[in-house]
């Protein structure tokens, strides 16, 4: 079930970045051929004026073809025929809608759930902030010269790719009704070990059933799958996740030493020698901010300043891929995308949590996909956006055959990128 629901979750994403490009061909005049909901054969269509409306078989996105659009056409009202900022606004549309649907799904989310301000409410032991001089009630500005737009999502990418140095940080102080700018070193949490895996969720509690492992992980090196219960570590035997928790950071005095793990699989019982947990620790500021609701344009606020986060964010961590932050293994594709949502609606006890976290996670990957496809990769928008740039700058039209040998040279090349991103995802998920 949780499964149908991720596809057509994902397909409504996709579907609304179609409607964007279909939306702004119709208001500027452009012949739309066909609008489509669903990929492959047609199962049902009809005519309305000059535009074919289809339901296709494969329940996956959908699509907008234009006239022109990927070949030379004498129609006046042809694709390729337009002004540039025709064409510009008409491509640009597909992003702008996710990310508008993305506000909107926000919206909805923060206006039921609550959201976090910038406002420090609490500290933790040693917080590098309170050494620093930060006080209850002041309020959290910028981090390293960077704004802090939603205080959930910034500082836990922050803190992900913090290098231990010495940051710059700017906080309001309430007593002096002025900013003030410390230098702040981030500390470390203390050190937890892991076996590299996410327990399955039953009833807000975490159980011994492996849900997600991660590739590098011990457990998976060793074969250990996705779906295994863990029965035994060593001769202790453990029941859910805090046991598994327990044993690996309290009741082992070598923390360090390689264990054994017994795992239950199709009811037979499989034990795994010499599995050795890994140390883990985060940089923290150990702060606590302010989490509460707010009237309707507050909500909006924290919505507008959640897209701005999150495009951010996204941006960040395509810096990474290409510097070393970020493994290319832990990239992911529609598979995983699925399997995410999937556990999301799978875990959720009343259908009001399901549709808010369905919500949350598709607003997440709206945005994502909005600015994903601004890049300017082959067969991607931004792509479309970078030529008609180079149009305007050299002052005459490219051949609309050229762009499209572009875009199926992007095309393969994508292909290429979802096949790297199965092998990433399957492991985790299969």
């Amino acid at each position: 079930m949780g499964i149908i629901v991720a596809l057509i979750a994902l397909s409504v994403l996709i579907f609304i970045h179609e409607l964007g490009h279909f939306m702004a061909a119709k208001a500027v005049g452009i012949k739309v051929l066909e609008f489509a909901l669903f990929m492959g054969p047609k199962l049902f269509s009809f005519r309305k004026g000059e535009t074919v409306y289809s339901l296709r078989l494969i329940p996956m996105g959908g699509f907008c073809k234009m006239e022109g659009e990927e070949e030379s056409s004498n129609d006046a009202r042809a694709f390729s025929n337009q002004p540039i900022w025709r064409r510009f606004l008409v491509i640009a549309a597909g992003p702008a809608l996710n990310i508008l649907a993305a506000f909107v799904f926000a919206s909805i989310v923060l206006s039921a759930s609550g959201f976090h301000t910038n406002k420090i409410t609490g500290f933790a032991e040693n917080s590098p902030l309170q050494l620093a001089g930060a006080e209850i009630g002041d309020r959290f500005i910028s981090y390293d010269g960077r704004k802090i737009h939603d205080p959930a999502s910034d500082l836990g990418i922050f803190m992900y790719g913090e290098d231990g140095s010495a940051k710059d940080l700017v906080f309001f102080d309430v007593s002096r009704n002025e900013k003030v700018k410390k230098t702040v070193t981030p500390a470390r949490t203390e050190t937890r070990f892991r076996l590299g895996f996410s327990a399955k969720v039953i009833d807000d509690a975490g159980t011994n059933i492996i849900e997600i492992i991660e590739p590098d992980s011990p457990l998976n090196k060793v074969g250990i799958k996705r779906g295994d219960k863990i029965i035994r570590l060593d001769d202790t035997e453990v029941h859910n996740t805090v046991d598994i928790q327990t044993y690996l950071n309290k009741t082992r005095e070598d923390k360090t030493a390689p264990l054994n793990v017994t795992i239950e699989r199709n009811g037979e019982l499989l034990t795994f020698e010499n599995i050795t947990p890994f140390p883990d620790s985060q940089y923290t500021l150990g702060v606590k901010l302010e989490y509460r609701k707010g009237n309707i344009l507050e909500v909006a606020g924290a919505a507008f300043r959640y897209c701005l986060s999150t495009i951010r964010n996204v941006l960040i961590t395509l810096k990474w891929l290409f510097t070393g932050v970020v493994s290319m293994n832990e990239l992911s594709g529609p598979v995983g995308i699925i399997g995410t949502v999937g556990t999301v609606v799978e875990t959720q006890k009343t259908i009001g949590d399901v549709f808010i976290n369905l919500l949350y996670v598709s607003s997440f990957i709206s945005i994502n996909l909005g600015i994903m496809n601004l890049i300017p990769f082959p067969a991607l928008d931004g792509s479309m956006l970078l030529i008609l740039l180079i149009e305007k700058i050299r002052g005459k039209p490219i051949q609309q055959e050229k762009i499209g040998m572009i875009s199926f040279i992007g095309f393969i090349l994508l292909i290429g990128v979802l096949i790297f991103t199965l092998f990433n995802d399957i492991p985790r998920w299969f």
